[in-house]
């Protein structure tokens, strides 16, 4: 699965939030298709196979967290990567969604930037991890160390995008991202 070919739901109850998203989306070269609720978004999941959904918490209907949990605990869908988005800025809420399998979690308003960062790591991940199930099917361990160097490097080229707009962070962030570049660097080095 590359990136410039993975197929992106995005849920969102506001209509401006779920058509920036999708424009924001398309131009980084993904294909979009939107849902304005919970229950229209887990018809979508069952009817299409997608990559990735970015999923809104507040919603009528049926809510993100009710969304997530449902696409968590149904066999045929546990395995696409969901982050969740919201203006709720709540640790317990954030918490709430990674135990409930969530990839990511995105606040908004969005930063194109970490946007670009988070649904490109997801998606790498995503890959990777097929990658790991084809490596347990025959080949050999110079492939995972190759997926995980790749990876490393995806990571790294991240960290090095979002450190260039630092200026957005306050300065633990800034402290926490310079940690992580120092990390991956390592990394690729190995």
């Amino acid at each position: 699965m590359s990136d410039e070919s993975s197929l992106i739901l995005v849920v969102d109850d506001n209509e401006m939030n779920r058509d920036m998203l999708s424009r924001r989306l398309k131009r980084l070269g993904h294909r979009t298709m939107v849902a304005e609720d919970g229950q229209k978004a887990l018809d979508a999941i069952h009817e299409n196979q997608f990559d990735l959904v970015l999923l809104d918490i507040m919603m009528p209907n049926l809510n993100g967290y009710d969304t997530l949990e449902q696409i968590k605990t149904t066999e045929s869908t546990q395995h696409i990567p969901v982050i969740m988005i919201s203006a709720v800025d709540d640790l317990e809420s954030v918490v709430r969604c990674i135990e409930l399998g969530a990839e990511d979690y995105l606040f908004k308003p969005f930063n194109p930037v970490l946007l670009k960062a988070r649904v490109g790591a997801s998606l790498e991940k995503t890959r990777l991890r097929k990658g790991k199930i084809t490596s347990t099917n025959g080949t050999d361990a110079s492939t995972n160390s190759h997926n995980m160097k790749a990876l490393a490097q995806m990571i790294h080229q991240q960290v090095v995008e979002l450190n260039n707009d630092a200026d957005i962070m306050n300065e633990h962030q800034a402290s926490k991202l310079r940690d992580l570049l120092e990390l991956t660097q390592k990394l690729i080095e190995e």
